[in-house]
């Protein structure tokens, strides 16, 4: 927030007629009047009459100018709302544009310098006998003086607020009022909300996650013991290749020495550029095994991104296979990084010995480095540790009774954390996980054929992916995954309507929804959802995970209340050790903090707009940044906006992400170019599509003469007009569909990707298709498409002609 701090700033922010103050509420606001339906109070000790006393004579003020100076700064700290208006006993409304850099007298001395007529919802009354003028009002705060004491009362709508959380607003009023008559000097900002009974159930008591999991030890060391308890066990099926523990052990181990031979020490990285396969899980533990800290590489990403990726972690060699290996030739070529290629070096690796390493690793060492998308225009490196991921991993095994005989489905990509329980936490609960094929990872029809044909036990991926699978199983029509007991679901927004679906194909099911970020070694809170709420507009994030910690602030770093936003920050044996070679950004987003009975935390700083529940449990809100997520990944707006701007065609560049007109998400690119007659729509997304993967380049390009600014000459986001409003990409070529097919698709893509019509040189991903409308799409063509053919056949034309194949087969047989 922009602050000033003189009494002139404030004064010239009242005289802006600022809007009313909306308190946070424990239900939604309706549409009808608010009533003052209840009430509740508090008598102050004596004490702060004669402290209110000395305050106004020192700072000479009104008494009731201090009083309803408190009440706006307490405002304040509730909303971040640096303007708002209060209406006042006698009708009038004060306006009050808040300082925190400010003490309490000077907010009481301008406080009331401008006053108006428009009522607020909230209402301040410091009078004896005099009824505040009718609202209406949400919330009134009246003080009575008698005798020697103050008496405070709030009345509020109960259709809006619960008592407890007016209880707690009066004793937050008292707490705040008591603090800034004792120092006098202490800014609005930083006085403090909480009682001590509050800080010790916010602070300490909902923080109390301590378990003994023995995560000091190393994720191969896990794996290793593992193997001795069940050596001939699965611990991984891909198709008919079955892979026992000890034969991924023999493998890893070999592997390892041959890493050791190629230069890899304690510490150092290697890249791991694999699909999800067998190779992948022994590369990953033969780079544990060797001591150093795997860093995965998509296959998929452009050349120019893999390079950057090696370059930043410092990769000192790189695990790949023949047919995967074509995007690392940047990094390759340099000569600096070697290139172990697992199909070419095959004879030598096994002849490789097959006993364990003996390299000393501990468990405060890497384990793995994962990139996330960077707000700078680079991606972020964050440097993860053997006891946080441990931790994590055996707080869900033990939690869930994970082990022997269970299987997992193995759908995240090995860039995104979530794959990390798949392939290290299911195999060192002695599980076993199910490989899909490689042709069809995709799609959902054989995810579902594949938990059926092993009994997958747990399920584990972003909402947007069990979303799919549920949805080819109400095709199905039946009870389809009796096996299926376990869900965990995380890295997005769940659909308040996903657990009831999927226990309606999966009966047995415990659905779990977990919360976090990478830089807390994949997740940090959990929630089981037993029952969804009609109320609920968000499945609730839920309370910290077994030896990790939370804390909800506001700007000045203080705790908020419960009920009031702030920024979620994680605490505990969960955190990145940072950003790989990068103190700023490190120092910018880990800090050190301690508050009350709290001494010595080291924080995350989310981003993430959350609040605390009455019962402990945190419920998400939004962000207070500009990362988004799009289908579960993490994308930071300005890594895609400053590759924008360094296009030489593009004069300013802003990216949102925005429902598309089928209501998913997708991210849009708004561009004013130099010369608006010289940019190329498709060659900019040429531009992108070399440096980003395919889920960071928007779907859609919007050309502007110029970007939206608010008055104050600031980027106005809200102002960017929807794509269909602006001139942007064709949709589709000028010759229409033709026969039974052609017409069939044709309908389906309209439908599905919501285009006006779509013609027969139409590409279904360039007219904004994604994997997620690939499958709805698939299911409503029908029978015989299966998921390959469309990514074999984007185009229309050859679509409708491979079908008009399978279809002819069909028949003739």
């Amino acid at each position: 927030m922009n602050r000033t701090t003189s009494e002139g700033a404030i004064r010239d922010g009242v005289a802006q007629a600022p809007g009313p103050l909306l308190l946070p509420t424990d239900r939604p606001r309706r549409r009808t009047a608010p009533r003052l339906t209840a009430v509740t109070e508090l008598r102050l000790p004596a004490s702060i009459s004669g402290a209110l006393d000395a305050f106004a004579a020192s700072a000479g003020v009104a008494q009731d100018a201090v009083l309803l100076a408190c009440f706006v700064a307490l405002g304040f700290r509730y909303t971040g709302q640096e303007s708002f208006t209060v209406t006042l006993a006698a009708g009038s409304s004060v306006g009050a544009a808040v300082d925190g850099e400010s003490c309490l007298s000077e907010l009481a001395r301008v406080v009331g310098a401008g006053a108006d007529d428009q009522p607020s919802p909230v209402a301040f009354q410091h009078a004896c006998g005099e009824d505040v003028a009718q609202g209406p009002h949400e919330l009134l705060l009246r003080i009575r003086r008698a005798s020697e004491r103050l008496d405070v009362e709030v009345h509020y709508d109960e259709a809006l607020f619960d008592a407890a959380t007016a209880r707690r607003l009066l004793d937050h009023y008292a707490t705040l009022l008591a603090a800034a008559l004792a120092e006098p000097a202490r800014k609005v900002s930083t006085l403090p909300l909480l009682t001590a009974e509050e800080q010790q159930t916010i602070l300490v008591d909902w923080n109390g996650t301590g378990a003994d999991l023995a995560y000091e030890d190393c994720l191969h060391r896990r794996f290793e013991a593992r193997v001795a308890q069940t050596p001939q066990a699965i611990a991984l099926s891909h198709g008919t290749d079955q892979w026992t523990f000890a034969r991924v052990d023999q493998a890893a181990n070999q592997l390892a020495h041959h890493l050791l031979e190629v230069g890899v020490e304690p510490g150092a990285r290697v890249g791991l550029c694999l699909d999800r396969s067998s190779d992948l899980l022994v590369s990953l533990l033969a780079v544990l095994k060797a001591g150093g800290a795997y860093v995965p590489l998509d296959p998929d990403y452009p050349a120019q991104r893999l390079a950057t990726m090696v370059d930043g972690a410092g990769c000192v060699a790189m695990v790949s296979r023949g047919d995967l290996s074509a995007n690392l030739g940047a990094a390759a070529d340099s000569g600096q990084t070697p290139l172990v290629l697992l199909d070419r070096d095959a004879p030598v690796i096994e002849g490789r010995s097959t006993q364990r390493p003996d390299v000393d690793v501990t468990p405060g060492d890497l384990c793995y480095v994962i990139f996330t998308s960077g707000s700078t225009g680079r991606p972020k490196p964050i440097a993860l540790r053997h006891r946080g991921v441990l931790n994590n991993l055996a707080d869900l095994n033990s939690r869930y009774g994970v082990g022997v005989g269970d299987k997992v489905l193995a759908l995240s990509s090995p860039s995104f954390d979530m794959s990390v329980y798949e392939m290290v936490g299911m195999t060192i609960a002695g599980g076993t996980v199910v490989l899909p094929d490689r042709e069809r990872i995709k799609d959902p029809e054989h995810w579902a054929a594949l938990l059926t044909e092993h009994g997958v036990t747990v399920w584990n991926s972003a909402p947007a992916l069990l979303e799919l699978l549920v949805a080819q199983a109400e095709r199905d029509g039946a009870v389809a995954f009796p096996a299926l007991r376990l869900a965990m679901l995380g890295g997005d927004w769940i659909p308040v309507t996903l657990p009831d679906r999927v226990r309606r194909v999966a009966p047995a099911l415990r659905f779990i929804a977990l919360g976090g970020a990478t830089e807390s070694s994949i997740h940090s809170t959990l929630y089981e959802v037993t029952c969804t709420d009609p109320a609920w507009t968000s499945i609730p994030y839920g309370r910290p995970m077994a030896n990790q910690r939370t804390y909800i602030l506001d700007p000045a770093g203080q705790p908020v209340p419960i009920g009031v936003p702030g920024d979620l920050h994680l605490a505990g044996t969960g955190l990145a050790q940072g950003y790989l070679n990068q103190p700023e950004r490190t120092a910018e987003r880990f800090l050190d903090w301690s508050y009350g009975p709290v001494t010595g935390e080291r924080l995350y700083r989310t981003g993430d707009l959350a609040r605390y529940r009455g019962d402990g449990q945190i419920e998400l809100l939004g962000r207070l940044d500009f990362q988004v997520k799009v289908n579960g990944l993490r994308i930071e707006l300005g890594e895609v906006e400053s590759l924008l701007r360094n296009h030489p065609e593009v004069k300013d560049a802003v990216v949102a992400a925005r429902p598309d007109p089928v209501g998913d998400r997708q991210l849009v690119g708004y561009v004013v170019p130099r010369d608006p007659g010289t940019l190329d729509v498709a060659e900019l997304r040429d531009h992108l599509a070399a440096v980003l993967p395919a889920y960071m380049v928007p779907a859609t390009t919007v050309v502007l003469d110029a970007l939206p600014l608010s008055p104050n000459g600031k980027l106005d986001r809200t102002a960017l007009p929807a794509p269909d409003q602006a001139h942007g990409e064709p949709v589709a070529a000028d010759d229409a569909p033709r026969g039974h097919w052609e017409r069939r698709i044709a309908e389906v893509w309209q439908e599905g990707l919501g285009v006006e019509r779509v013609g027969r040189d139409a590409d279904f991903f360039a007219l904004g298709g994604d994997s997620m409308k690939a499958a709805r799409s698939i299911a409503k063509i029908g029978a015989p498409l299966k998921w390959a053919d469309l990514y074999r056949h984007p185009v229309l034309r050859d679509l409708a002609a491979h079908m008009e194949r399978l279809t002819a087969d069909a028949a003739a047989q």
